[in-house]
């Protein structure tokens, strides 16, 4: 999978897979990002070494597929919150293993609860600026359930 970063708010916020080359965290470097979310677990991804000096970077592990099991609603509470943290550090990547599912969801929900998007609506935006967004149903009825849609 080719690495890039999709923007949703020019200098604020962008997602994508995650970086595994010195490359990916150059290209994030020569796009502005400061600081870095990831969604992945421990056995998931492991960072490369220039990670922590060249972002602020936290992990905050989410379940995708594999799982077997949606996100509760209060881990993407919690996700919102470390990423609001991160976005004081903006611009902010977040990504999970491929950008498809974990990422886009975070997204997705920083959409509907800052910019006030509907889930359509915000599902609608990122699919365009990020064509690889493709949260599962169950993953999409945790934002419906977290935020009364």
């Amino acid at each position: 999978m080719a690495f890039g970063v999709s923007w949703v708010l020019r200098q604020q916020l962008c997602l994508g897979p995650a970086p595994r080359q010195l490359e990916d965290l150059q290209t994030l470097k020569g796009e502005g990002v400061l600081s870095v979310l990831s969604l992945c677990g421990e056995n998931d991804w492991q960072p490369l070494p220039q990670m922590a000096d060249w972002f602020e970077w936290r992990r905050f592990p989410l379940p995708d597929h594999r799982s077997g099991r949606p996100p509760e609603p209060a881990e993407l509470t919690a996700g919102l919150e470390l990423l609001a943290d991160l976005m004081v550090q903006a611009p902010v990547y977040v990504h999970c293993l491929a950008g498809m599912e974990r990422s886009p969801l975070l997204v997705l929900a920083w959409l509907m609860q800052r910019r006030r998007l509907r889930l359509q609506q915000a599902l609608d935006y990122l699919q365009q600026i990020h064509p690889g967004t493709s949260p599962l149903p169950e993953q999409l009825a945790v934002l419906k359930q977290l935020f009364h849609a």
